[in-house]
């Protein structure tokens, strides 16, 4: 069974996943604020498939920044950025973007 991890700063949207995802014991989510605290959610999670925001501070790119360490992983990494804008710069990385708002394709993504 695949693991899925939501990693993002905003605990608000993180409570409402949970709530939407409750009935699934292989879904978790990491309220992180840094790459550090991203990274270190993913060791030990460690997903099969990883939902990224891309700010995990107010304006920063942290992300991203966490898409480059996680490079060659393994890790499918899907971006919850609301910034579409950003679709092409995850694209060279090998990751969709999203957003948070989709959530049908979130749950498609999840349950297959």
């Amino acid at each position: 069974m695949k693991k899925f991890l939501f990693i993002d700063d905003d605990q608000q949207w993180l409570a409402s996943l949970r709530r939407v995802f409750r009935k699934k014991d292989n879904v978790f989510f990491a309220e992180c604020h840094s790459v550090q605290e991203a990274l270190e959610a993913v060791a030990t999670h460690q997903p099969d498939i990883l939902f990224l925001d891309h700010s995990l501070t107010e304006g920063g790119d942290e992300g991203l920044d966490v898409v480059k360490e996680l490079q060659g992983s393994g890790i499918i990494i899907y971006s919850t950025t609301a910034y579409t804008h950003l679709a092409d710069v995850y694209a060279k990385y090998g990751v969709e973007v999203v957003g948070k708002m989709n959530l049908v394709r979130i749950k498609e993504i999840i349950t297959g």
